[in-house]
């Protein structure tokens, strides 16, 4: 019985059986010390209005040559569109769009407001760290991807390090297994969700498929072969 007793779940992360066994629970407020090296948490009971996160959702636009997929080694990011918390931000590399974009809004229905802060960046390096920036400034415990984990992030950081910016080193984010995970935060790529959990047909997994039957609205699409020029 002692050894069944210490057998544990082989599908439960470590992080989340500790989690179990400690009693922390996702949500609750804590008072975080260092006890003789060592960290302690305290459920503070008295705050009852559960914690929100602080979530981050983005994805991005690159070049690439006509009719084919864009490739981290030639192309460029030459857009960053970011949501924190109901904020909108448009990060634009200059080097590619050929005017200042200003802000706008975008709010297909009233429960998604999209009021868009446009920021006119000079060259890739500089729209790429200032996305990194953004994150140290917001520091959100929730990144939002849709297919991230092998097209935003990888690309994004192939493409610092062409400018001798190290992502992980910007913002803790670095890749584990086939994913993309941060020191302090989560990473949901929506796309995993979709396959899993939507009951969706496999030829309605694509981001505006998902928007249309799960969301409400229609989005505007631009075939990627127009989207460039």
């Amino acid at each position: 019985m002692d050894a069944l007793s210490d057998m544990r779940e082989y599908d439960v992360p470590y992080v989340t059986r500790c989690a179990i066994d400690l009693g922390l629970r996702v949500g609750a407020w804590y008072s975080c010390t260092m006890r003789s090296g060592r960290p302690a948490a305290t459920r503070l009971p008295e705050f009852v209005e559960k914690a929100e996160p602080r979530v981050l959702a983005f994805d991005i636009e690159c070049t690439k040559a006509p009719l084919k997929f864009p490739d981290a080694a030639v192309d460029q990011v030459y857009m960053i569109s970011a949501m924190i918390d109901g904020r909108g931000v448009l990060l634009i590399n200059r080097e590619v769009v050929s005017e200042d974009v200003p802000d706008f809004e975008y709010t297909p229905k009233k429960a998604f407001p999209g009021p868009f802060v446009v920021e006119n960046l000079p060259t890739e390096r500089e729209t790429l760290q200032r996305f990194f920036d953004i994150c140290k400034e917001t520091r959100p415990q929730v990144y939002v991807t849709y297919n991230g984990d092998w097209f935003d992030w990888p690309f994004m950081e192939k493409r610092a390090a062409t400018w001798g910016i190290d992502m992980e080193e910007q913002i803790g984010v670095r890749e584990t297994n086939g994913e993309y995970r941060a020191r302090t935060a989560v990473h949901m790529d929506c796309l995993y969700w979709v396959k899993r959990d939507s009951y969706l047909p496999q030829g309605s997994q694509g981001l505006k498929a998902v928007t249309k039957y799960k969301l409400g609205y229609d989005p505007v699409e631009v075939d990627p072969e127009d989207m460039l020029k």
